[in-house]
């Protein structure tokens, strides 16, 4: 396995904000890993040179006890390492909550309260970028962008961007923002990975997969993505290991289908081509697109931390793309 590189920023479109090419997810802080694990891998990160950490209001709610776990773990390690400034910390609100996930939270009232509250629970006096974790379609999305501009107004926040939006929402937010001479998002946060589009169906109907129409918006605009769920839960590796070593259960995996099972024989062939571990192909397959794109990674480990860094100088071309997208039957074209 080739050495970690240290990761060069990059800057995101329309935000003024330099970020790393990957985004350190929150999901495991104090969920699957411990307090201390989670200043262990927070600290491998800086020193690999990233800066990009995203939470949200809402994570390990589900986990009995403590609401906010992922928010306050990072808050107290910004706390306690003193070099706040030096990062771009995201978080989200506008989720329902864990107990009633059919009721969205999306007024005026609630949106501000989960900012406020994110604002306390992390320590920190601005949010670098602020996502909508989900989307009601029943409000008009000037109401969105209205009151997002507000709180930059206010500063509470420097930029924002929409998870789990369809592109057609967010066309219509691009073109109100235009229109109303406001900023809109800056980036999108949707479900994509190589095995997203064949993948056995959602049991969320709240999650949005990136799909064609999301491709023709990014890459008219320029705006970047910044998609969760980046490595499929690390199937495709697992899927590349000798039949032997292959965990129990596999067959039952959600991303167990005909054509990801034929788009990681195309990982394999291309790992073993470049000389690379077949989670650097997936890593890969979304950073060789014509817009930025900034997966976010739900890493445990630091040896995972390592791994997805040690894949940061991988690039596909058009020609390595076409095969994975025809065998994953995306939909997406192979422009690079």
């Amino acid at each position: 396995m080739p050495e970690p590189l240290r990761m060069k920023l990059l800057p995101l479109p329309g935000t003024g904000l330099v970020v790393s090419p990957l985004c350190l997810g929150g999901v495991p802080f104090g969920h699957t890993i411990t307090g201390l694990e989670t200043f262990a891998l927070l600290d491998r990160f800086v020193a690999l040179g990233g800066n990009f950490i995203d939470t949200a209001r809402i994570y390990s709610d589900w986990v009995p006890g403590e609401q906010r776990r992922s928010e306050r773990i990072l808050g107290d390690w910004l706390q306690a390492r003193g070099h706040r400034a030096q990062l771009v910390i995201a978080t989200k609100g506008a989720h329902p909550f864990i107990d009633s996930l059919q009721t969205p939270r999306s007024s005026a009232a609630e949106l501000r309260d989960d900012l406020e509250s994110s604002l306390r629970t992390l320590r920190t006096d601005i949010i670098d970028f602020y996502w909508l974790h989900r989307d009601d379609p029943t409000r008009p999305v000037g109401h969105f962008i209205d009151l997002l501009n507000i709180f930059v107004r206010e500063g509470k926040i420097r930029a924002f961007g929409a998870s789990n939006w369809s592109a057609a929402r967010l066309r219509a937010a691009h073109d109100y923002a235009k229109q109303s001479g406001q900023q809109g998002f800056t980036a999108s946060q949707p479900l994509w990975n190589l095995g997203s589009a064949q993948a056995r169906p959602l049991a969320d109907p709240g999650l949005v997969k990136f799909d064609a129409a999301a491709w023709r918006f990014h890459r008219e605009t320029g705006l970047a993505v910044v998609p969760y769920t980046s490595q499929a839960k690390g199937f495709f590796t697992k899927l590349a290991l000798p039949p032997d070593r292959q965990p129990a259960g596999l067959a039952q995996d959600e991303y167990h289908t005909p054509p990801n099972l034929a788009a990681g024989r195309v990982v394999t062939g291309l790992a073993a081509t470049r000389g690379v571990a077949p989670g650097a192909i997936v890593l890969a397959y979304l950073w060789s697109r014509p817009f930025p794109v900034v997966p976010i990674v739900g890493c445990r480990t630091i040896a995972q931390l390592d791994d997805c860094a040690a894949a940061l100088a991988v690039r596909l071309t058009a020609a390595e793309l076409a095969p994975l997208e025809t065998a994953a039957q995306s939909g997406l074209p192979a422009e690079t």
